[in-house]
Formats: C-alpha cells, structure tokens, sequence
C-alpha cells in the first residue's frame, strides 16, 4: 500500500509543476544545502498509523500516511512557488484514487517544526499532508 500511495502522491503532483521539476520521495538532508541544484518537490513518508476497520468483504485495515512536502529550488520564491502549486493540488483533491480504491486525504494537522528538529537540520518551508488509505490482506 505504501508504493501505491506513494506513486498516486506523485502521479497527482508532478503534472502541475514546472517543466523540469521532479517529485522525489526523498528525505530531508544537510546535503540540500550543498547539493546540485535540481527543482523538485519533496514527499517524505515520516509517520504510518492505524486508523481503523476499513469497508467491504475483504479483510481490511485503514491506516493513516503522513508526509512532509517541502520543495528545493535555486532560490525561496521558486521553492514557495513550488509548494504553493502542490498545495493548491492537494488542497484541490478530496480523494486519491490507490489501487482502484479511494483514499482521504487532507493536510496534516501535525506540526513539521518538530520534525525538523528531530532530523537536526534547520527548518524549511514545507507542510505535512495524510492519505488514509486502505491495506487489504
């Protein structure tokens, strides 16, 4: 289920941004900041948790993906330019379609400050977005 939402994510996102920029499924790193730089549009996978019964005659369990998406350009206003056309996607879609099956999903209501801390790197822009999608045995 995880590379099935993971694809979607990026299936939805990759046609609304500027020629060039990749989505990647990348963690944050020190080495952003020495890096070549490349445009891209960063989903990193952070959390996984149980959400609940899911629907329907096969056994299925509702788990909840959060990412951090954060975007990496030569300068803030493109990477603010970047989020914001992912944003505006995501915000734009109620549903993923994973599998066939459609998943939720919503901006996170975590905080990315925390995280950034976690990882000991400085923090960036970036907001966190859920997909609760079902896994079926």
């Amino acid at each position: 289920m995880i590379t099935q939402v993971d694809e979607a994510l990026c299936l939805l996102i990759a046609p609304h941004l500027p020629e060039g920029t990749v989505v990647r499924l990348d963690p944050p790193k020190p080495a952003w900041q020495t890096e070549t730089e490349v445009s891209s549009v960063d989903l990193f996978l952070f959390a996984l948790h149980g959400a609940g019964p899911g629907n329907g005659a096969v056994r299925a369990k509702r788990c909840e993906l959060s990412y951090l998406v954060t975007a990496r350009a030569g300068k803030v206003r493109d990477e603010h330019h970047l989020l914001d056309r992912s944003l505006r996607v995501l915000l734009g879609t109620e549903f993923l379609l994973v599998d066939a099956q459609p998943a939720r999903l919503a901006l996170g209501e975590t905080d990315p400050t925390g995280l950034w801390v976690s990882l000991g790197l400085p923090a960036r822009a970036g907001f966190v977005v859920t997909v609760t999608a079902e896994y079926r045995d």
